[in-house]
């Protein structure tokens, strides 16, 4: 019993802190959904399904909703692309480096997504720009979604790169021994022995991608704040100019609602369909 105890006492302080930031704020956004509150105002009428019909009639909402498929589909490519690379590049080519590559390719998640977006805008501009005889990125509609995708990458590859890199020092030596007897090659054996190997590791860290880049927000406010002409408003700066800019509260926690629904539907099936192609060794 005591233990148990102990057990919980760990876990509390955790829980304390998720419900007071997290369950709290979004069980009151539910109730403010179904109101017409300005965000500002001290009272407020309900009005209903009004604020969720509107969603579905509101034309603006659909550049921002496919703003952030392309968000979602580019970065989680090109994220755990580049994620496993690093690892499988420090798993075999730097391997009496580990600690020190682990570091260097991890200090980027040290810096917080707005000190990266400046850093990266800054980069554009000065340098990249004129390296490679080109317009600002970040100021082309074009060409503004794979710039900021970039710098999320850059930003946030580390952690799954350690992910990964767990996951391939978890796969028996011998396995790869025993394929090369076979006449495995190098492709053969990623294709066959490491990837079915890795669906673990794929379950957490496409899990964690896509869900963080369907909500992105931070990096592409602070680096573009949805522009050029709304090309990369994302649903979350467009909850966010709902909230703060139009003061329409009850409309922007009724997007926001529907939204973080979809978020926890779509964390669910992806974490299953990975999940059901696991091997156990």
């Amino acid at each position: 019993m005591k233990k148990k105890l102990t057990k919980y006492l760990f876990v509390l302080p955790g829980f304390c802190f998720f419900a007071f930031a997290m369950l709290i704020p979004f069980v009151m956004g539910i109730n403010i959904a179904f109101t017409d509150w300005d965000g500002v105002a001290a009272s407020y009428q309900y009005v209903g399904l009004k604020n969720f019909m509107d969603i579905f009639r509101d034309a603006r909402i659909r550049t921002p909703f496919f703003n952030t498929l392309e968000f979602a589909l580019i970065g989680t490519v090109v994220g755990n692309v580049v994620s496993l690379y690093l690892a499988m590049l420090i798993n075999s080519k730097f391997e009496k480096l580990n600690h020190i590559s682990r570091t260097v390719f991890f200090i980027p998640v040290c810096f917080s997504s707005v000190l990266t977006a400046f850093l990266w805008k800054f980069l554009y501009r000065e340098f990249i720009s004129d390296l490679f005889g080109t317009k600002n990125l970040l100021g082309n509609p074009f060409w503004v979604i794979p710039a900021i995708v970039v710098i999320g990458v850059w930003n946030g590859a580390g952690i799954n790169m350690l992910i990964y890199l767990s996951g391939l020092k978890n796969i028996p030596l011998e396995l790869y021994e025993a394929s090369k007897v076979d006449g495995a090659n190098a492709f053969q054996q990623f294709t066959r022995v490491t990837l079915p190997l890795l669906m673990p590791a794929f379950s957490v860290c496409v899990t964690l991608t896509l869900t963080s880049w369907l909500k992105e927000f931070a990096t592409t406010l602070s680096a573009t704040g949805g522009g050029p002409g709304g090309a990369s408003r994302t649903v979350s700066i467009y909850v966010y100019e709902n909230l703060y800019k139009y003061y329409k509260a009850g409309y922007g926690q009724a997007v926001s609602f529907l939204f973080s629904l979809c978020l926890i539907v779509i964390g669910l099936c992806v974490s299953s369909f990975f999940r059901k192609r696991e091997v156990e060794l």
